[in-house]
């Protein structure tokens, strides 16, 4: 009768947990300076310490150093269960016990999450109760900070034991994992990097749409943000403190970020099974080898090529080239032909363990380069359209609008200003070949005799079939194109001073009156006395200001434009004054003295009055003296004049 494979080991699980009693105890030692301590040793800060810091300190270490451990942690364990799989010696020993793979594989991972497991819950229960020594309900964020520590290190340690399974030396599984690990957030800021270059009108948020793939990366950089605590959640709700002035959710981490921790727990479990699958049908005789399943060393060496032609290209790019912007497109595809040459045969020399490949190895490498070429083609020659593309206005329900000359991003939702981006955009298009030469001038720093500025303008369109469109340009000017009023740069100025788009981002989302002026002033320069002065305006004078000139000022267009190039001198029409309102949405929590009022949203408006605004009217009648722009640059000239000529001074 067959016997039953069996899938643990006692004797093998205790020699685990002995044999490398160093490493866990180590893990241990850091955790507990890391969260229990830190949590104690802010028992003596000035402020008083309540639940929702201890949350936010507790999550922020299982997202932050908590990741950054597991991230190493899992890779170390693998490396010293599995390591017996990479030495022929080791290897034969082995398979002379009458233990089977399964029982090696599962005894391994009961032994892995043992040495995980134990030391972060003696981590959490101390951390619970540091935070009652504290007089804080600390279990709360202990049980979450255990739950996120585990789900980390399942998904981690699935990916490791993937590798592990995959390769045939020790040393290669580390650089396995960091690629697997790390590889799609490198490669698609390079090639973000690199479409810069060939595709005209590319957004700027591109760098890290793929970030959620590099678990390591997205954990670390986006969810470990304060933002990830800080909820527009109302004051009424339950569980919510207020603190410095923002709502805390003294929940813990919300769930949309819970979710994605689930689905890492998931893929996991699943990289485990498929490392369980290869690791029982691995060739044990292959050790050594820089991988034992030979189907996969094309898959690795293409990989291997393309992303050092990718990253190694940019780099030789920016250094040899200057890294003030991407080079020429000819410099751009040489350098990644040079790093893909470089990739593909230090794949061949490490897969042959030899250094004979550049006699028959050539076909591969121009397969490799003639797929690049290819590529670089189809997008530099637009085969797709997606630099002609432009979405017709009746489809579109709004358009985000921001660059030079906005003050803050706004929607624009009025069919007639839709139309005119959508002028304006194509425009952008039609204009390329101008706007590029004049873009590379820039980056080559080749002014010549005259003057060159840019612009930048995004729009980002919201489709009513409810996608997207977003693109991004940058507008050139000289000061021999300002001078042509049918120019790109000037017609995008004269958008610019439309009512309607310099009133985007100047009105508050909230609901104004005199009790919600916070700190407003007035900074203006003083002919007479020769220096800038800055005065407070009083709150009610303030409010009456905004409410009865600034807003009116602002829908005829009198005050708000902000000139997108420096051509533009509009000395004569600006007074050498700034105005900056602040308003502030506030509301009311008890506290233990009393009321406290919490400023939970602000809006601040910077201005500069003009000739003929009601806003510089006012400011005169409360008695305010202004000086024009241009009167302030005639007195700094005239003083410039009149200073005596510096003389030499003997020395010795």
């Amino acid at each position: 009768m067959r016997s039953r494979a069996s899938f643990f080991n006692g004797a093998l699980y205790r020699k685990n947990l002995t044999r490398f009693a160093p490493l866990w105890i180590a893990y241990l030692l850091l955790l507990l300076v890391l969260l229990p301590m830190r949590v104690l040793s802010r028992a003596n800060v000035a402020y008083q310490y309540e639940a929702a810091d201890v949350v936010v300190q507790v999550l922020q270490m299982a997202l932050n150093e908590g990741c950054l451990l597991n991230l190493l942690y899992a890779c170390a364990l693998a490396m010293c269960f599995h390591g017996w799989m990479y030495r022929a010696r080791s290897v034969n020993a082995l398979a002379a016990l009458p233990i089977r793979r399964e029982t090696f594989f599962g005894t391994n991972l009961l032994s892995a999450l043992t040495a995980s497991l134990l030391p972060n819950l003696l981590a959490a229960l101390l951390t619970w109760g540091a935070a009652a020594a504290l007089g804080l309900p600390g279990f709360q964020a202990a049980a979450q900070w255990l739950g996120l520590m585990s789900m980390e290190f399942l998904f981690f340690y699935g990916a490791a034991v993937l590798c592990a399974a995959l390769v045939g030396q020790l040393l290669a599984l580390p650089g396995l994992y960091t690629l697997v690990n790390f590889a799609v957030v490198v490669v698609n800021y390079v090639v973000v990097r690199i479409l810069e270059t060939f595709v005209y009108g590319l957004p700027d948020n591109g760098h890290t749409i793929l970030a959620k793939f590099s678990p390591a990366f997205y954990i670390i950089g986006r969810v470990s943000d304060y933002a990830a605590f800080y909820e527009a959640t109302p004051y009424e709700s339950a569980g919510v403190v207020t603190i410095s002035g923002g709502a805390v959710n003294a929940a813990g981490l919300p769930w949309r970020y819970w979710r994605y921790f689930l689905i890492l727990t998931a893929v996991g479990v699943l990289l485990l099974a498929a490392a369980f699958l290869l690791i029982r049908r691995r060739r044990m005789e292959r050790a050594g080898s820089l991988t034992v399943f030979r189907p996969m060393r094309p898959v690795l060496k293409y990989c291997f090529t393309t992303g050092c032609a990718l990253v190694l290209g940019v780099l030789a790019a920016d250094v040899f080239f200057g890294s003030g912007g991407m080079p020429r497109l000819w410099v751009l595809v040489l350098c990644m032909l040079a790093g893909g040459f470089v990739g593909y045969f230090t794949a061949e020399i490490l897969f042959q363990k030899s250094f004979r490949v550049f006699r028959r190895e050539w076909i591969g490498f121009g397969v490799f380069a003639a797929c690049l070429l290819l590529c670089v083609g189809l997008m530099e020659f637009d085969v797709f359209g997606y630099e002609r593309r432009i979405p017709d206005a009746a489809d579109v329900e709004s358009v985000t609008v921001s660059g030079s000359g906005f003050r803050e991003s706004g929607v624009v939702t009025d069919a007639a200003h839709i139309a005119d981006l959508i002028t304006l955009h194509q425009s952008l298009i039609d204009e390329k070949a101008d706007q590029e030469a004049l873009a590379r001038r820039w980056e080559a720093r080749d002014w010549g005799a005259e003057r060159l500025d840019y612009a930048v303008v995004e729009l980002v369109y919201q489709l009513r079939d409810g996608g997207t469109l977003s693109r991004r340009y940058t507008i050139c000017c000289t000061d021999r194109l300002w001078l042509d009023s049918a120019s790109l740069a000037r017609r995008y100025a004269d958008l610019l001073r439309d009512p309607y788009y310099i009133q985007l981002g100047s009105t508050p989302s909230f609901e104004l009156d005199a009790g919600k002026v916070g700190y407003s002033e007035l900074s203006r320069y003083d002919l007479e006395l020769d220096t800038w002065r800055y005065e407070t305006l009083d709150a009610a004078e303030a409010y009456a200001l905004y409410r009865d000139c600034v807003v009116p000022d602002l829908r005829e267009g009198l005050v708000g434009y902000t000139a997108p190039f420096y051509f533009e001198d509009r000395d004569d029409v600006e007074y050498a004054a700034d105005l900056s309102l602040t308003f502030q949405l506030t509301v009311e929590k008890p506290a233990e003295e009393g009321i406290e009022r919490v400023v939970i949203n602000t809006f601040n408006l910077n201005l500069q009055p003009t000739v003929g605004s009601r806003t510089a009217a006012r400011l005169e009648q409360l008695g305010y003296a202004l000086c024009l722009q241009s009167e302030r640059r005639a007195a700094l000239e005239a003083q410039t004049a009149a200073a005596p000529a510096a003389r030499d001074i003997p020395i010795g």
